[in-house]
């Protein structure tokens, strides 16, 4: 599998995006890769704890909270790589922000990157390989690049399944057991692929994002570690289409 910045001409420019250091993460609010929401007045959303993230992750995934607001300007560039390179394209995201009424519970922006304008057929992609999708803020500052490999060479044809990325802050020495409420969420990312009556794969729907808008408020003295964990669906891992 070849690397997917061979396929990308920003390759040498995000060079450094795969390094996501924890002094960033400090001053995402102050930092030019996220951009705080402008004001406006707040929708009553529900009381979230942490033993409830879960749920609320889906809820916010799902549209299922009204949001306080909209950010114009953001897109996303959106490539693979594997037996072939599709060419990157770039479409624009929308997105939300939400507020929540605890104090401790996340903030984050939802972004969504509609993929219809691509036409039916979605996003070809190869059976196996990397998808890369970068994070542009409207200053077109990159907020952060996404590298997701994945390996669907056993997929029917006609089928579909997902795939839910996710980049936490955890304790060093923790990495392999912390509990939820020890795991801080920082970037989500949700695939859908779909493979075609010939078999041919590809990306449909749309793309969905979690990502933070708030400094992450963390135990100064632990140090943390940033952890990737790739999740899919399992009995059955692939359904039919509809």
């Amino acid at each position: 599998m070849g690397d997917p910045r061979d396929c990308s001409p920003m390759g040498r420019r995000l060079k450094g995006a795969r390094r996501l250091k924890l002094s960033s993460l400090r001053s995402l609010r102050k930092g030019p890769g996220l951009l705080s929401p402008p004001s406006a007045s707040p929708v009553p959303t529900p009381t979230v704890s942490r033993t409830l993230l879960g749920n609320f992750e889906e809820s916010l995934l799902r549209g299922r909270f009204a949001p306080s607001g909209h950010i114009e300007g953001f897109t996303a560039e959106i490539g693979a790589s594997g037996s072939y390179c599709p060419q990157h394209v770039t479409l624009p995201v929308t997105v939300t922000f939400f507020d929540v009424s605890e104090q401790n519970a996340p903030a984050p922006f939802l972004g969504v990157v509609d993929l219809n304008p691509l036409g039916r057929k979605g996003y070809s992609v190869p059976k196996v390989g990397t998808i890369q999708v970068t994070l542009f803020n409207p200053n077109q500052t990159v907020v952060k690049m996404f590298l997701v490999t994945f390996d669907f060479s056993d997929m029917p044809a006609a089928h579909m399944t997902f795939l839910r990325h996710r980049l936490f802050l955890v304790p060093v020495g923790e990495e392999g057991n912390a509990s939820p409420t020890r795991r801080l969420l920082c970037y989500l990312l949700h695939l859908r692929f779909r493979s075609s009556r010939s078999g041919r794969l590809s990306l449909h729907g749309d793309i969905r994002l979690l990502f933070s808008r708030r400094s992450l408020e963390l135990d100064t003295g632990l140090p943390y570690k940033l952890q990737a964990v790739t999740e899919a669906p399992h009995n059955p891992r692939y359904s039919p289409l509809p």
